[in-house]
């Protein structure tokens, strides 16, 4: 059995937030609980060896536009170009806004991006420090959406799991599925179920099976 089983933790509706006013739907809830689709996550080599997984900002971009009807602004606040260290870093404000019982709340989280600087062939000049700011505020950008919780599967990934909740799956093929210790046992409880219901629960029990 592969170690990275998909994890999956059963919940009610009422405990997707522990605040009495919390300003998220369900819906955006959901979005943030649930995985990043495979089509968007990446990989880039890591220094000292080995790769980091990342989405892109046009991912996080997307995310932040569904999720709160393309309300919301990032601004760079501060940025430091240090030409020793070879490093641009840029510290950035993402806002979000919520109309909720008509009144309009905000979140803003804030964070800091950095980029390696590209010199030209002799090394003593920078390429273009343009582009290299650019890609500081990006990397702030998808910090900050990372706060709100958007790919946290992606960025803290040993520490996610993805939630189902009871409401929208029959309590007792969750708990089985939970409890699945190989790909066999997850086709067992698919066939348990109708034709409408394994249509619509399909792309959750081929995540499953792949994780064996």
């Amino acid at each position: 059995m592969s170690d990275n089983k998909p994890q999956i933790a059963l919940i009610k509706k009422s405990d997707l937030t522990l605040c009495d006013s919390q300003l998220l739907s369900e819906n955006q809830l959901q979005f943030i609980l649930r995985p990043t689709p495979e089509k968007f996550k990446r990989k880039r080599p890591a220094k000292g060896g080995g790769t980091w997984d990342y989405v892109s900002v046009g991912y996080i971009q997307k995310a932040l536009n569904l999720m709160f009807g393309w309300d919301w602004d990032f601004e760079v606040t501060e940025q430091i170009v240090n030409i020793e260290a070879k490093e641009v870093i840029c510290k950035g404000r993402l806002t979000v806004r919520i109309v909720k019982d008509e009144q309009t709340r905000t979140i803003t989280k804030t964070q800091f991006g950095n980029k390696d600087i590209m010199f030209r062939k002799d090394g003593n000049i920078p390429l273009s420090l343009g582009n290299d700011l650019k890609s500081a505020a990006s990397d702030a950008l998808k910090k900050c959406a990372s706060m709100l919780g958007i790919a946290q599967d992606v960025y803290n990934a040993t520490e996610f799991k993805e939630v189902v909740i009871e409401e929208t799956v029959f309590k007792d093929v969750a708990l089985m599925l939970t409890n699945c210790e190989n790909a066999d046992e997850v086709d067992a409880v698919y066939f348990m179920l109708n034709e409408e219901e394994q249509t619509k629960y399909y792309p959750l029990f081929n995540k499953l099976k792949n994780g064996f």
